[in-house]
């Protein structure tokens, strides 16, 4: 008979219950995780994601400062006026009606970049992507004509 540790090892499974366990029977993925838990409840509630909105947001601004950049390319002849004018050569013929077209195709896409700035200005983490890379690009090529409408009035001027 042997009297080592190994040799007298009890095989019974043991079945200890403590007065701290024994009552409890909650459930405990709701306090393991709240975040999931939240998910899961404005999931099965069907509560959209908070948008932006109102006449103000970032998507009005840009579509106008589109709408504006597109004025200027369609109701001007600025485009013209740069190829005919000032690419040819000619100096001084910066006459009342080429001023004027100037003068309108500068303003209209200055008021485009303003209104795209301001939709880039206004932007918060959940504003539309579309709304984002609309003003950025109407800010780009309404500041190229801008400086097309400064470069053909610098040009012209006698």
């Amino acid at each position: 008979m042997s009297t080592s540790p190994e040799d007298t090892k009890d095989t019974t499974p043991t079945t200890e219950t403590t007065d701290d366990t024994a009552g409890d029977t909650t459930d405990d993925s709701a306090a393991k995780n709240p975040v999931e838990s939240d998910a899961g409840e404005a999931f099965v509630s069907g509560t959209p994601e908070p948008r932006p909105g109102g006449l103000f947001g970032p998507e009005t601004f840009s579509v106008a400062g589109l709408l504006l950049l597109v004025t200027t390319l369609l109701s001007t002849e600025l485009v013209a006026i740069f190829n005919q004018h000032t690419l040819t050569g000619a100096q001084g013929t910066l006459s009342a009606a080429v001023q004027g077209q100037l003068t309108g195709a500068g303003l209209f896409a200055a008021l485009a970049v303003v209104s795209a700035a301001v939709a880039l200005l206004r932007t918060t983490p959940i504003t539309r992507p579309w709304a984002r890379h609309l003003a950025a690009a109407t800010v780009i090529v309404g500041l190229l004509l801008v400086l097309l409408t400064v470069t053909s009035y610098v040009l012209l001027s006698p």
